[in-house]
């Protein structure tokens, strides 16, 4: 055999080895890299559960989300011109807002009131705009049943696109207050955001969690995190809200699902021009 073709031959196996263990290598390092990350988070929960915090199962899956812009529909916006298709009812339009009192109550089950507001919320008649909310037991109470105004497959948490059924002490809804989020959009592109399991973890580092609680539920929404100077438009941010019950009252907390920041305080007003 020639001598240099035996070379050729030693000198490919050998850099099939050489990229074979280097891959080896790195998954193991990305490996070791993420069990330690996930060790650590596994530390956090222990001590939870050392401080009487109970959280139930949390995910560890990251979620895609958007940058979303929209504004409050207003004066001669969609929620005030679809009201004059209202029916059996007693409506006004007051600073962004429709109140409505329908003229007979609406019985419904304590217990489930989706079963027949689903079907009440469907009709143009009855609500405006009412196919572009669903249910969500978890803002909802015995007094009152809120629907959140879905965008891009995600509910608006904020009060800027929501409809809240008022009910009164004989399980009747006797009607209603309606926000409505109009023109939204995109500003960006997808982009991940971090776990529930993140959320929870971040919260607890940052003394938002106190012993002897109980993390009733999360919930990955959009919220409002800044006025803009273009008349009442505003931008929402992916954030993951979290109920936590201690001693008998409730917290909402909010993480900005994106970056991890603790929301508290109101939206300051920036040029929309800047965050584009």
């Amino acid at each position: 055999m020639n001598f240099k073709r035996i070379q050729w031959i030693f000198l490919v196996a050998f850099l099939a080895f050489d990229i074979v263990v280097g891959c080896e290598l790195l998954l193991q390092n990305r490996f070791t890299i993420a069990n330690g990350s996930q060790n650590k988070q596994e530390t956090v929960l222990k001590e939870m559960r050392a401080d009487s915090i109970s959280y139930g199962t949390l995910s560890k899956s990251q979620q895609n989300a958007y940058y979303i812009s929209g504004s409050h529909s207003g004066d001669a916006g969609r929620l005030e011109q679809e009201m004059a298709k209202l029916h059996n009812q007693t409506a006004r339009f007051s600073d962004s807002q429709l109140t409505s009192e329908f003229d007979s109550p609406v019985k419904i089950n304590p217990d489930h009131p989706e079963w027949r507001l689903d079907k009440l919320v469907k009709r143009s008649r009855n609500v405006p705009l009412g196919s572009d909310y669903q249910y969500n037991a978890h803002l909802s109470d015995k007094s009152t049943v809120v629907y959140t105004q879905m965008v891009k497959h995600r509910p608006v948490l904020s009060g800027d696109g929501q409809l809240r059924f008022h009910v009164n002490n004989n399980q009747q809804v006797i009607g209603y207050t309606q926000t409505y989020l109009e023109n939204a959009a995109t500003l960006q592109q997808r982009s991940t955001t971090i776990s529930q399991q993140h959320a929870i973890i971040w919260l607890y580092r940052h003394n938002q969690i106190p012993n002897n609680s109980q993390i009733r539920w999360t919930m990955l929404g959009y919220t409002k995190l800044l006025t803009t100077n273009n008349h009442n438009r505003a931008v929402y941010v992916p954030t993951w809200t979290v109920q936590i019950k201690t001693a008998g009252t409730y917290e909402r907390l909010n993480v900005n699902a994106f970056n991890s920041t603790i929301m508290k305080s109101s939206p300051d007003t920036v040029n929309m021009d800047s965050i584009k």
